[in-house]
């Protein structure tokens, strides 16, 4: 019996340990962060785990007030040393610049609202709240 209860035991923890690493793996290779701030159900933390993991190897983008600082040292003030500066970024680098803000973005905005299971009140609760 004690074998059995052991080996049951085992067998549930490796399950468990083989899920969050195919998960992680997953998140690694795909944003899927992206997705998950668009669904009104996602779990928060799930949702930041995803995102943390997909950008663990990954150089996280340069943000504006970064190039701009960059620029006011160099004495350029004019757009146009900003644009040339975004323009030499490959396409799909911008368009995860962009998704990366709106998600640090949406993780501040989301803050106050995230309850201890990770799970996001409604409009509906928020609301309510706000009364």
């Amino acid at each position: 019996m004690k074998y059995t209860l052991l080996f049951v035991f085992l067998f549930v923890f490796l399950s468990a340990f083989s899920y969050n690493n195919q998960a992680a793996k997953k998140y690694q290779k795909f944003p899927h962060w992206i997705l998950m701030m668009e669904d009104p159900k996602v779990n928060y933390f799930e949702a930041q785990k995803a995102f943390d993991l997909f950008w663990k190897n990954r150089k996280r983008p340069i943000e504006e007030k970064e190039i701009l600082g960059t620029i006011a040292e160099e004495s350029i003030a004019d757009d146009k040393a900003l644009t040339r500066r975004l323009k030499k970024l490959p396409e799909s680098s911008r368009n995860l610049t962009f998704q990366y803000k709106k998600f640090m973005y949406w993780s501040e905005m989301i803050k106050p609202y995230v309850q201890e299971d990770g799970s996001i009140l409604t409009e509906e609760q928020i609301q309510q709240i706000n009364k």
